[in-house]
């Protein structure tokens, strides 16, 4: 039995669901997963992944600096020492700060970090920018193994010298095509978002804040509606921009034709009703929801960015333009929707590559095989 530990600060979005699909599909009678996660963003984490685990531990793991950080890591290094894992798998940007020096001070020999989107490309402040750059690099020198989750995340990591490249390794995020096939979709959210047949309906899922950039895609939508009235814009999902978002909304007076339909947990539901779905971010790691989204044949328009440039294909499954480029954006989105029959066959053709390219059915035996490897190689 190969015991591996999970420590994660990021318990909602696509990290979340990394981890949790791993801990669900992974053969337990050859790995048993633990987890340490943080108790302060996700109120129904425990909840949700009930039974999933095999130990679960709860600690105040804050996503930006605390004075907890202390206190935490030299509990994280208890739990290690006390359970004898045979791996200490850090997941995101927090969690493998705290995790990997924990890890260190109990001496662990077999360190996994997989960033999921590097903070040192939040571009905002760049004093803290280097800072997240140079923690990276520190922290790689007691990193045995990073997984990019994308082949763009891995030349991001080659670039700036995160790690050497022999410690690189590329395991894609996937989907289940059957969680997706099988789901019985609720029919309300037409109505409940007051969407007529008529209505041409441009979605997007994630958090309301900086990396995901809503008010590069809501200055957009402001073009896209002017050329064709009938379009409607809908964002799943919450976050600490939200008011931000609803003075932007209100400025270019598009109350009656955004919504924003807040954190949903059944998304799902949602995707059904989208004709296309627009990602504006300033960088990803492999975005879940794109993948979703393309996993049930919605065309898309995206950054290019680390992560939705792995995904979208321009000309084929999609377009891209440049981050924070909104005039931009609107002329991909409109060039497509003036083009039913291009939205037809990139539908076509992001449904098949993605559940050929990014399965998950393969996706968890790369996984066990990389697990299994690092416990054979030597110390």
């Amino acid at each position: 039995m190969i015991k591996i530990l999970y420590i994660l600060e990021a318990t909602s979005g696509g990290t979340q669901k990394h981890v949790i699909d791993i801990a669900k599909k992974i053969d337990r009678s050859e790995f048993q997963i633990d987890i340490i996660f943080s108790t302060k963003r996700n109120k129904n984490f425990v909840q949700e992944s009930k039974g999933i685990f095999n130990r679960t531990y709860g600690l105040p793991i804050s996503r930006s600096g605390s004075i907890t950080d202390l206190s935490n890591i030299l509990k994280i290094r208890r739990i290690i020492k006390e359970n004898k894992y045979n791996i200490v798998h850090c997941h995101s940007t927090k969690a493998g700060f705290v995790g990997r020096l924990a890890a260190f001070l109990s001496r662990h020999p077999n360190v996994i970090y997989s960033p999921h989107g590097f903070m040192f490309c939040d571009t905002r402040i760049r004093a803290r920018r280097l800072l997240y750059l140079k923690l990276e690099k520190y922290l790689g020198y007691i990193t045995n193994k990073l997984i990019a989750v994308s082949g763009s995340e891995r030349d991001l990591a080659l670039e700036h010298k995160i790690v050497p490249s022999k410690k690189v390794i590329t395991l894609y995020n996937s989907i289940d095509p059957g969680d997706y096939s099988d789901h019985v979709y609720e029919n309300k959210v037409s109505e409940k978002l007051k969407t007529k047949n008529s209505d041409i309906i441009i979605g997007t899922v994630g958090r309301l804040y900086y990396q995901k950039d809503p008010i590069t895609l809501i200055k957009s939508f402001k073009i896209i509606n002017e050329t064709i009235p009938n379009t409607k814009l809908v964002f799943v999902g919450d976050g600490p921009l939200i008011t931000d978002c609803l003075e932007e909304i209100h400025k270019l007076n598009l109350q009656n034709k955004i919504e924003l339909a807040g954190f949903q947990k059944n998304s799902k539901d949602y995707y059904r009703i989208f004709d296309l779905f627009v990602l504006s971010s300033r960088y990803e790691g492999l975005p879940y929801a794109l993948l979703e989204a393309m996993i049930m044949g919605i065309p898309a328009v995206g950054t290019n960015v680390v992560g939705i440039k792995d995904l979208i294909i321009p000309g084929e499954t999609g377009y891209l333009v440049e981050e924070g480029d909104y005039k931009g954006l609107a002329t991909a989105v409109l060039s497509l929707l003036e083009n039913p029959s291009l939205l037809t066959l990139f539908s076509e053709n992001a449904k098949r590559m993605t559940s050929t390219n990014f399965n998950f059915n393969e996706g968890i035996k790369e996984y066990e095989h990389f697990y299994t490897e690092q416990c054979l190689r030597p110390a």
